[in-house]
């Protein structure tokens, strides 16, 4: 299956879809490690779970510590689980005529803005720092030509590849644009030629007849 076979919500007819990118995983990275956190401390709590029945049991006040704790774990769960499934449906696509940015969350989000390829001036990849060179992440900026403003795709992985990518899109995009008008302007000489050649023949007609 080639690229021709992939399709998206909102693509243009004649649009080829070229990649797609998420936010690199080390944006998940805290919430992980809060989640062992969680996991090590509801592990002991179970471990001991007769130790916390024989200490609550009695205690109007640890009663009301364990039913806080747990619903904050539960509240704790919910929004891990969300955040997880936000990032997998928060994505940006390149395609061979535009740049979208899809920011989607599971219930109360659903937006999509996107920059046509003729529309960008510049594009800077940035990664600084020791974990963004090591793995490979980094920010994208896209300089639009028709304004000031900046499009910035944040914790982009594999940084240097979609830069490359987008750029080697732009370039096409434009190359495709002039090469189109320089078909249409020959297309427009070949008609103005037609037409000269049609009068030509007229007045040489014409003037056979007036002789």
């Amino acid at each position: 299956m080639n690229n021709h076979d992939k399709y998206f919500k909102g693509q243009h007819e004649n649009e080829e879809f070229i990649c797609f990118f998420r936010p690199h995983w080390i944006v998940l990275l805290k919430e992980f490690l809060y989640f062992i956190i969680f996991v090590i401390v509801a592990t002991l709590s179970i471990i001991n779970i007769n130790l916390l029945k024989t200490i609550i049991q009695n205690n109007a006040e640890f009663q009301a510590f364990f039913i806080m704790g747990f619903l904050l774990g539960t509240i704790f769960i919910h929004r891990f689980f969300l955040k997880l499934l936000n990032h997998f449906v928060d994505i940006g696509i390149i395609t061979d005529m535009r740049i979208i940015d899809h920011k989607k969350t599971l219930f109360l989000r659903d937006t999509m803005d996107a920059i046509d390829m003729l529309n960008v001036q510049d594009i800077e990849q940035r990664g600084e720092g020791l974990l963004p060179n090591f793995l490979g992440y980094g920010d994208i900026n896209i300089y639009l030509a028709a304004s000031a403003s900046v499009k910035v795709f944040h914790y982009v992985p594999n940084a240097k590849f979609h830069f490359r990518c987008i750029s080697r899109q732009k370039e096409l995009r434009r190359m495709n644009r002039e090469t189109k008008a320089s078909d249409q302007k020959m297309e427009n000489t070949d008609a103005l030629d037609q037409q000269r050649q049609m009068l030509m023949e007229g007045l040489k007609g014409l003037d056979r007849t007036v002789n």
